[in-house]
């Protein structure tokens, strides 16, 4: 299943957000009329997160009010579901070829994280567990709103946590750097920006605002092209992203039945499955495949020049 598949999942913040008539589209998003040719995105998209509660249910993070925030996740006005939840977590892998090398080079000494990180086209961990996968959980019944008002990241030997990031449309971005002497100036490809903001040693972290649902790509103003992350902005709360260990875990889910997809940016592949969800714990392994002679060579140039809106709606 390719991004084509996927995009319902995506396309469902956008779509929504041209019921906004006072939204005005920044640089990251496109109009969902040019995806005419896309599945209809409440097809797959949690039938309560097109609708919701007030606007003051749920945290905001970004600089518009919480009622516009509200019109695009929550256009019902329903409150949040109270009813009995799930968790749901389990191991994405990956199998098929190795991932190949990408045409980059990285500084000596100072990037000691970044030839790990970007230096392959995806990054597999032990026993095939992909990393930097987007699991997302829709098709059930209730408005869930985002816990928190920032989805944070890191940084760390010029590379970022993870090459994929998950926001809820509401929450902004927060870049901590770890490093002890390096500074770096991330920035969101594809958001408005008024100010360059460095992001100093052990500092501060660095805020940056999506104000519309959509692709971006999180960057730095730096000379390190290889530097980068996908960052979808969704129209709803229910997904995570896993890391090195293949592992996700999404909880406060309503009950009953849903949709899983699992989506890895860089080979634009995607796995889903349906699963009836009940109250408590549940496990779910999901597997993806790769084929170097099949998918290879045209995931390594679009993952090489990676630009916002290439796998947005």
């Amino acid at each position: 299943m390719t991004l084509r598949a996927f995009l319902p999942l995506l396309a469902l913040a956008a779509a929504m957000g041209c019921q906004n008539k006072d939204a005005t589209p920044s640089a990251g998003t496109t109009d969902p009329a040019s995806s005419a040719a896309a599945p209809n995105p409440a097809a797959a998209a949690p039938s309560g997160s097109a609708a919701a509660g007030p606007a003051a249910a749920f945290p905001v993070g970004i600089p518009r009010p919480a009622s516009d925030v509200a019109k695009i996740i929550n256009p019902r006005g329903e409150e949040p579901y109270r009813g009995p939840t799930a968790k749901l977590k389990g191991t994405v892998r990956i199998k098929g070829d190795p991932p190949p090398s990408m045409d980059l080079t990285f500084p000596v000494g100072k990037c000691g994280e970044a030839a790990a990180t970007y230096g392959k086209l995806f990054r597999v961990g032990l026993e095939g567990a992909a990393a930097d996968v987007l699991v997302a959980v829709t098709g059930y019944k209730g408005f869930v709103p985002q816990r928190e008002e920032a989805e944070k990241t890191t940084l760390h030997g010029c590379a970022f946590a993870r090459r994929t990031m998950a926001v809820a449309f509401g929450q902004r971005v927060e870049v901590s750097n770890l490093d002890q002497l390096e500074s770096y100036m991330p920035y969101l490809d594809g958001a408005p920006k008024k100010a360059v903001m460095v992001a100093v040693p052990r500092g501060e972290a660095v805020k940056l605002f999506p104000m519309e649902p959509g692709h971006y790509m999180l960057r730095d103003e730096l000379p390190k092209p290889f530097l980068h992350a996908d960052v979808f902005v969704l129209a709803y709360a229910t997904h995570d992203v896993t890391g090195l260990d293949g592992q996700y875990e999404i909880s406060g889910i309503p009950v009953g039945d849903v949709v899983v997809n699992a989506f890895l940016p860089t080979i634009d592949k995607t796995v889903e499955q349906r699963i009836t969800l009940k109250e408590g714990d549940n496990a779910l392994d999901l597997t993806l495949e790769y084929t170097a002679s099949k998918d290879g060579a045209d995931a390594k140039k679009a993952g090489s020049e990676a630009k916002p809106g290439d796998k947005k709606p």
